[in-house]
């Protein structure tokens, strides 16, 4: 089957302290549903507003409480230096699956740059790196090119999550075929396995594992629509707000944000609450 990652998110509690109790429940759901890989300080995981300390802590805790499932540790800079130190910081813990490294954001380096930067962190360690090509965030997308002549330079770069144009699956799967692409918009799903992607990194999973499986099982018959319909209800302000939204309505965690990220909007609550309703029925 094709892989399934839940891009976790991280609740806090009202000191803004990271609010373990709330993680593992959310954990346990996952797991109880048959999810055993995750992406720990993603995007989703608004590790931007997490210290250095925090990030290693929420991924041994994790790590030391569930031995049986497998991670990718997101790096958020735009600093080479500093992205080389951060996967240094989690040299010790073998049981780190690979870093999700994002394009250099912001300062939109051109190709010939962001080939250096992967390069010298590849060159760096000898940890799986995967690549993280969203430019609606980045201002800037890596080339296919350049990811291919990255992945033939070096054997540690083994993937990447493309929330990029589809059709640059395919090509990197015919240039590459043991690379790992991985979609990461949950609404594109089954048009991205259409191009022959391994799987996905998801938000929505935090909701409905099961239909994600579902779909990775059955991409050739499964009617995705209701996926689409979950997905705009996710995205329907900056994420992770809306799925944090929910998951406090369901009694898993608080609905608690670090600035400048802030709860949704009451208009979108009142959007949301036929969606909470159906779920509440299904705990």
């Amino acid at each position: 089957m094709k892989e399934i990652f839940t891009a976790l998110i991280t609740p806090f509690n009202q000191d803004q302290s990271i609010d373990y109790a709330g993680l593992y429940r959310i954990m346990d759901k996952l797991i109880e549903e048959g999810n055993k890989s995750f992406l720990l300080c993603g995007t989703t995981g608004e590790t931007s507003t997490l210290k250095l300390d925090e990030r290693r802590l929420l991924v041994e805790n994790i790590l030391e409480k569930y031995p049986q499932i497998r991670v990718i540790v997101g790096i958020s800079s735009n600093s080479t230096s500093q992205v080389i130190r951060h996967i240094n910081m989690y040299k010790d813990n073998p049981r780190i699956y690979a870093y999700l490294v994002i394009v250099p954001y912001y300062i939109k380096p051109s190709q010939s740059g962001i080939f250096k930067h992967f390069d010298l962190i590849a060159s760096s360690t000898d940890k799986k790196i995967m690549i993280y090509n969203i430019p609606s965030r980045c201002g800037v997308a890596i080339d296919v090119s350049t990811v291919i002549r990255l992945a033939n330079k070096h054997k540690n770069i083994i993937g990447m999550k493309q929330c990029g144009p589809l059709d640059e699956i395919h090509m990197l799967k015919d240039a590459l075929p043991q690379f790992k692409v991985y979609i990461g918009d949950d609404h594109l799903l089954l048009e991205g396995l259409k191009q022959r992607a391994d799987g996905i990194i998801s938000v929505s999973s935090h909701l409905d594992y099961p239909l994600i499986e579902e779909i990775c099982r059955n991409e050739n018959i499964f009617d995705d629509r209701y996926l689409k319909l979950i997905s705009e209800y996710v995205f329907i302000e900056p994420s992770p707000a809306p799925i944090k939204y929910i998951l406090s309505q369901l009694g898993y965690i608080q609905n608690i944000l670090r600035c400048p990220l802030t709860p949704i909007e009451e208009d979108s609550e009142v959007k949301l609450t036929p969606l909470i309703e159906k779920y509440k029925k299904m705990i």
